[in-house]
């Protein structure tokens, strides 16, 4: 199916409503939400954090992804095309085309590092099917995650193995491609997600991790733990890098924005608590601290799967569901990227397709050095800035902490305050002086970019 694109090209539709939940769930529902969410709860009072992510997904982020994806439905491109095409219709000043090379730069930036991380999946998965964890103790597995750190090569063989397979999804278009690689991973990681719950709560703690995450203790409060909470409920969404704003160009007219942003959120919501009662079951089971940090998943969780029954399949598993994850969510990055490349640069899709996955490839050695040859290097003291950040923290603090939200405070913006409240209207299907359009322009013009901006300082 097609539909009109800016300058007048036809282009394709999602198939169907379920085919595009199914690619938007799946985008959004990366490794963050399972890695990051986990040990993030971890280390933030499990309950607390649980609790405090639902509340600003739902107040804070689902607006202001609403307010993305009815930026990219109106414009019916990419995420520079779609704000061309606006700007070009009178629907907003021309100067808002930045927020789209804004967006572009960030999208690059991040799944450059990104890709390595999710390399780092399929190195696991490798592992776990050749029964590395079985036995491991601790210095065994911190042995084994030096063994990857230590490589650059490794690390670039596993994120290139990613890449050549999502540049193919990519390169044939959203229906051959994502939408078909979606219907099939998506169901199938909360499908695994789900036996790796049963399997936890019949051979693990559950009872341990179900209190852990739920429970709401007011001694584990901190500052610290609201700031987790709303980040990892707004970055995960990922708002501001132009995303979803391409994800939504496809879609259809007659489809509801809302329902579409509800469901993205329920699924975050879902993978989330099904991952954190998949795994801190078997945390708890083998007495290992829950506050263990970004280390979790890669050295106390091998740990417990290696010395319990059925550990071997449930390793497996874990990592596949988790390379799934990557699969899913990089295509869509990367076609973001693609579409966003075709309104700037000349060249067939597919051409633009592979040069831009080899260059992000090649950008990932950053990442992978920042490890090993590169830990000494900190580029911040170049410019005679004391900073102990690597290239890749470095990278990772631009892009999470200074690039999003600078770009998830525009995008709220510019919808609050550029784009008229009659074509907020015309888009989200509601009355135009209707009390949810008034809260909804109320929140994206104080409450989000005041939420972002605090969160932004608290990160500086």
């Amino acid at each position: 199916m097609s539909a009109g694109a800016p300058g007048g090209a036809a282009r394709q539709t999602w198939s169907s409503n379920l085919l595009f939940l199914t690619a938007a769930v799946g985008a959004e529902a990366g490794v963050a939400s399972v890695w990051k969410f986990t040990y993030l709860a971890g280390t933030n009072g499990g309950g607390l954090f649980v609790f405090g992510y639902a509340i600003a997904l739902t107040l804070i982020a689902i607006p202001a992804l609403l307010a993305e994806m009815l930026i990219g439905r109106r414009g019916g491109g990419s995420m520079i095309g779609s704000l061309r095409k606006l700007a070009g219709d009178g629907a907003m000043a021309r100067g808002w085309v930045g927020l789209g090379y804004l967006s572009l730069v960030t999208l690059v930036l991040t799944l450059s590092y990104y890709y390595i991380v999710c390399g780092w999946m399929l190195d696991y998965l490798q592992s776990a099917l050749l029964g590395r964890f079985a036995g491991i103790d601790g210095p065994g597995a911190q042995a084994l995650f030096g063994e990857v750190m230590a490589s650059p090569v490794r690390m670039l063989t596993n994120s290139g193995v990613l890449i050549f397979l999502t540049a193919g999804i990519v390169s044939t278009g959203i229906n051959a491609g994502i939408e078909r690689v979606s219907l099939v991973l998506t169901p199938l990681r909360f499908a695994v997600l789900l036996l790796l719950v049963v399997f936890a709560a019949i051979s693990a703690d559950a009872g341990a991790a179900a209190r852990f995450l739920f429970a709401l203790d007011p001694a584990r409060f901190t500052l610290q733990s609201v700031v987790a909470a709303v980040g990892q409920a707004f970055f995960s969404l990922g708002i501001g890098m132009g995303v979803m704003m391409t994800v939504a160009s496809y879609m259809k007219a007659d489809y509801s924005l809302f329902k579409a942003v509800a469901a993205v959120g329920a699924g975050q919501i879902l993978v989330g608590v099904m991952a954190g009662m998949a795994i801190f079951p078997v945390v708890f089971s083998a007495g290992i601290p829950p506050a263990e940090g970004p280390g979790l998943l890669f050295v106390a969780l091998p740990v417990a799967l290696g010395n319990m029954p059925g550990g071997y399949i449930m390793g497996v598993a874990l990592f596949l569901t988790m390379t799934f994850a990557a699969i899913t969510a990089t295509s869509v990055m990367l076609e973001a990227i693609a579409a966003a490349l075709k309104d700037i640069v000349p060249g067939g899709k597919k051409v633009i397709v592979w040069t831009s996955a080899t260059a992000i490839w090649a950008m990932g050695a950053v990442t992978a050095l920042s490890f090993n040859a590169w830990s000494g290097v900190h580029p911040l003291e170049w410019l005679g800035i004391a900073s102990a950040l690597s290239p890749f923290e470095l990278l990772d603090h631009a892009t999470s902490n200074v690039l999003m939200p600078l770009g998830g405070v525009l995008v709220a913006l510019l919808a609050g305050w550029g784009l008229r409240a009659a074509l907020l209207a015309e888009e989200v299907h509601w009355p135009t002086g209707g009390a949810k359009l008034v809260a909804f322009r109320v929140l994206l013009r104080w409450i989000i970019p005041a939420v972002v901006i605090a969160l932004f300082v608290t990160m500086i």
